[in-house]
């Protein structure tokens, strides 16, 4: 075999192998997904809406609408957590039927970023297999896969023991420390309505079970770029087919547009939105499988911040 035929060969194994590490990663393909409806230890987990999932849904799915997993009384309560450790545990394990050794899928309609949120929880609290079906629902019906409508309904309670895997996130005070030393950090917004970074638009989030109100204060947070999810979206607009993310290249380029406000890949990357489980999660899904090597997600996000008096509000025009 001539040089010319081996580098060819080793080249397209290491594009192979990179595509199956991502695909074995995080994602899930809708064939793979298929194959385990109906296995015991699996449970289908959807991430949109409550009315979205009493439209249709991959049949005995669980439901836990990312936006609902960030409490703020929690967040400040449990250092930046979405909820405190046992009030986690209690929603993993009772009302998802989830356990350490349970397989898991989670989805959305298409886009994503609800399944990264969703995605982001789970594996926050140290749960080692879940997976985002890449595409969403919107691929898993154009490839044959059954859907029903209604309620979610009771399952089993099962037991799990989170162990949190505190390097995945930035609390307020590391956040705080990050927009005085962009040295070694970079913040990056992930909110794709320029109004909400300008403080225009103000959005609302549960500050408790239960409990929605309205953001206090609009803008973002000072040094952060404006950096929206769909910019790393393969699948923004939700339809068949299509991957959850940009291939590595193209997320690779963006970032290469962000360095001439500072962004580095040396840097810690923080990634925030408005609850943090959502855009920012995307954000943070995307930058960790182009290779980014230090980046967590500031859970409490504007929530927390636009809703403390005493924290700086940035100020200007959107420097993405």
């Amino acid at each position: 075999m001539n040089r010319l035929v081996i580098s060819t060969t080793l080249c397209l194994l290491s594009l192979v192998t990179a595509a199956s590490s991502r695909a074995e990663g995080v994602f899930i393909d809708v064939e793979a997904a298929k194959a385990l409806v109906g296995k015991p230890e699996v449970r289908f987990v959807f991430a949109d809406s409550d009315k979205d999932f009493a439209k249709e849904h991959i049949p005995g799915s669980a439901e836990a609408f990312a936006h609902d997993l960030t409490l703020l009384d929690d967040v400040r309560a449990c250092k930046g957590l979405p909820m405190c450790e046992a009030k986690a545990a209690t929603l993993i394990g009772t009302k998802l039927s989830i356990e350490d050794k349970t397989q898991v899928v989670v989805y959305d309609g298409g886009p994503g970023a609800n399944a990264s949120g969703t995605w982001f929880f789970l594996a926050l609290y140290g749960h080692k297999n879940v997976r985002i079906l890449d595409g969403g629902l919107a691929t898993w019906k154009a490839h044959g896969g059954a859907v029903e409508a209604g309620a979610p309904k009771a399952m089993a309670a099962k037991t799990f023991k989170p162990t949190v895997q505190w390097d995945m996130i930035a609390n307020v005070d590391e956040v705080k420390k990050a927009t005085g030393d962009a040295a070694h950090y970079v913040l990056l917004d992930a909110r794709h309505n320029l109004e909400e970074y300008t403080g225009k638009q103000l959005q609302t989030g549960l500050t408790a079970e239960g409990k929605e109100s309205t953001v206090a204060r609009g803008g973002f947070i000072p040094t952060a770029i404006f950096s929206p999810w769909t910019k790393y979206a393969g699948n923004k607009g939700g339809v068949a087919d299509k991957p959850t993310l940009k291939s590595t290249t193209d997320i690779q380029k963006q970032l290469e547009k962000l360095k001439k406000n500072g962004y580095a890949a040396d840097k810690t990357v923080i990634s925030y939105c408005h609850v943090g489980l959502g855009r920012g999660s995307f954000q943070y899904l995307a930058l960790r499988e182009a290779g980014q090597k230090n980046v967590k997600l500031y859970v409490g996000s504007w929530m927390e911040w636009g809703n403390t008096a005493d924290l700086p509000l940035g100020v200007g025009a959107a420097s993405e």
